[in-house]
């Protein structure tokens, strides 16, 4: 052992009267390597409660078989789903994965980058905060040879793989249904419009009321509203003008839930006074008071896919293949609140 106590393969070699470049390939199960002596490193490595150091495995064969991944948020169901996804699809390829959260600051997501990045990770998947910043992850990941990937939110621009949803269309389809239960004074809780899947939804929103046929009120827009915190506030702020919406489309799942529990505890009913539809389908929609009609964007699809485009990426490290954007199918989940 070294005097941290750690097992390595030289305390290995030592105890089976081998070398270490011998259990070094025996743990990679190198066909050069007996099946006997093979079995033997395993059982012994396994006993001593040995763990290989990634660093040095990458410095070996330019790999450390770990992948980084960075949320904005670890406390969401979205977010734990997308997670799970993803380790799931990159254990089945032998990968370990290390996860951080930016909590919405620009300045921790960048130190969650060069975290991963000194630990030799092989790829990182990253769903970009809230806060608005210039950070150029690309340029930093292009520097240390580090294949990214942006994932669910993704920066205006980008030349690199992602995985979205056609957040246009999220928007466009929410007026569609409301227009169809007989809604024609449609608000919309928006997201932050720096980020390109707020602003997309936005405008899927605003041409589906010309499409159908209803003039765009600006000020039926509650700006920045996606949090609990802020859907009671402007639930509030609606009950108390007299121009109110009769439908709301709200951006995200979380100011639509306080929304309607302020709604409620009004006197205000929903969907017969104001419908409500939301995106993300959060698991505790089916059972409020009045269950949230919300968008699925199959959160699962989206991990398993960052993955593995992550790790075809990396497999083609050497070349020069075009970037891929790809789009996740999403579903409107109908419940009471937009009957």
């Amino acid at each position: 052992m070294n005097e941290k106590g750690k097992v390595t393969i030289y305390d290995l070699a030592a105890k089976l009267n081998t070398t270490a470049s011998t259990v070094s390939r025996a743990l990679q199960n190198s066909p050069r390597i007996s099946l006997k002596m093979r079995n033997a490193v395993h059982e012994l490595a396994e006993k001593l409660h040995y763990i290989p150091d990634p660093v040095a495995h990458h410095l070996r064969t330019g790999k450390g078989n770990v992948l980084g991944i960075i949320v904005p948020r670890i406390d969401r169901n979205y977010f734990a789903s997308i997670i799970s996804s993803f380790q799931k699809t990159a254990m089945q390829k032998n990968y370990n994965i290390i996860i951080a959260a930016s909590n919405e600051s620009a300045e921790d997501e960048l130190a969650a980058v060069k975290a991963l990045l000194s630990k030799k990770v092989d790829g990182i998947a990253i769903s970009v905060a809230a806060e608005e910043s210039n950070n150029d992850y690309e340029e930093l990941c292009k520097v240390h040879n580090t294949p990214i990937l942006f994932f669910d939110r993704v920066p205006a621009t980008c030349s690199v793989d992602t995985v979205t949803n056609d957040n246009y269309r999220i928007g466009y389809d929410a007026v569609l249904q409301l227009n169809k239960i007989g809604r024609r004074k449609i608000g919309h809780f928006a997201g932050p419009q720096h980020m390109k899947m707020y602003s997309e939804r936005l405008a899927g929103f605003k041409q589906a009321l010309t499409d159908c046929g209803m003039e765009f009120n600006e000020d039926l827009v509650y700006n920045n509203c996606i949090t609990l915190e802020k859907g009671v506030e402007v639930a509030e702020n609606i009950l108390g003008n007299s121009k109110r919406p009769d439908a709301i489309f709200s951006a995200g799942d979380f100011s639509a839930i306080s929304a309607l529990d302020t709604f409620s505890r009004k006197g205000v009913n929903s969907p017969k006074d104001i419908a409500m539809i939301g995106v993300a389908n959060e698991s505790l929609n089916s059972y409020l008071s009045t269950p949230l009609a919300s968008f699925d964007l199959n959160k699962e699809k989206i991990g398993e896919l960052a993955a593995k485009m992550l790790l075809e990426r990396i497999s083609e490290k050497s070349t020069k293949k075009e970037a891929q954007h790809v789009i996740v199918e999403h579903t409107l989940v109908l419940r009471e609140s937009a009957l």
